[in-house]
């Protein structure tokens, strides 16, 4: 499925009520450590495409009010949803912790 890009704290809204767990990105152009764990979010996105987690991402700087909504103070930073409540996070570049929290989420 890949990852859905967030251009609304509305479409945002709508996603993390879908019922299924949510693997949110906040990113911006400019953030080099961003652009280093992207493609890594985007490998979890393929290997656990099969489990009802749903992976997205949105730039900070495009919607700023998501960014506002979630206490996003530094980026990179992974917000993960389950049942339409934030179970965990995850600051910073921080490969390992990422994969931990996916698959806590995909369980």
């Amino acid at each position: 499925m890949g990852v859905t890009e967030i251009k609304s704290k509305a479409q945002f809204n709508e996603l993390v009520k879908s019922g299924s767990g949510v693997a949110l990105q906040a990113h911006a152009e400019w953030c080099g450590p961003c652009k280093a764990i992207s493609p890594i979010f985007n490998k979890h996105a393929q290997v656990y495409a099969d489990k009802p987690v749903i992976f997205a991402r949105f730039d900070t700087d495009d919607v700023p009010e998501l960014a506002q909504q979630l206490g996003v103070t530094n980026i990179p930073a992974f917000y993960f949803f389950k049942h339409g409540e934030l179970s965990n996070n995850v600051r910073g570049a921080n490969p390992q912790a990422l994969k931990e929290a996916i698959e806590k989420l995909s369980c």
